[in-house]
């Protein structure tokens, strides 16, 4: 008897065979990430040690940090430091270059995926395309870039991308925000869920 992961196997495998299939990419799927040389020990780093270097910056104990959240830890460094200096700790903390795709990355790039959507800030999935030769993305930064992208196969970076400046997705207020300030993103995104078999990683 088949399972229920089986059945939702063969449900997303069949929407790629049918290109009506969308997967939304998360931090986790990062860590999988291969490093560009032997100096590198740590694998990408999750929100939690953003989360701690924030805190660190802040001068916010331990004992407080549990009762907090990331995002509201985020716009405390905001509010604080300015945006710049948060946006500078999240590309200082995450390091984009000493990463660079594995495998897993071009196993995904490499099916036939409508789109690709990413809360990721790091570029692996843009650099994985690079070895596909039978499969072309548009890279989709910001909501300027969405103008006659429909139709193509896209990865859609949805809270900002390296290598810019910023702003990166992150504080309470973002979030409060993004409906109002990102609608071109949360319409694409709730389009696709309605056309597509939609698959959640990391």
């Amino acid at each position: 008897m088949e399972t229920l992961s089986e059945r939702y196997i063969d449900e997303i495998a069949s929407g790629l065979i049918e290109h009506h299939a969308a997967v939304l990419v998360g931090a986790g799927f990062s860590r999988n990430a291969d490093t560009a040389n032997d100096s590198v020990t740590e694998m990408m780093p999750l929100w939690g040690k953003l989360t701690d270097m924030f805190c660190d910056r802040l001068g916010i104990a331990e004992s407080e940090r549990k009762y907090m959240s990331t995002l509201a830890i985020a716009q405390q460094m905001a509010e604080t430091f300015g945006r710049p200096c948060l946006d500078n700790t999240i590309k200082s903390a995450m390091n984009d270059e000493v990463y660079v795709p594995s495998d897993i990355h071009r196993a995904l790039v490499s099916l036939h995926w409508t789109d690709i959507f990413t809360t990721n800030y790091d570029t692996l999935l843009e650099r994985a395309c690079v070895d596909i030769t039978d499969r072309k993305y548009h890279i989709v930064r910001n909501q300027d870039d969405l103008i006659y992208s429909a139709g193509l196969p896209r990865i859609i970076k949805l809270h900002g991308s390296f290598p810019s400046n910023g702003p990166f997705i992150i504080t309470e207020e973002d979030f409060r925000e993004y409906p109002h300030d990102h609608a071109p993103f949360v319409n694409t995104v709730q389009q696709s869920m309605l056309e597509n078999t939609f698959c959640l990683i990391g």
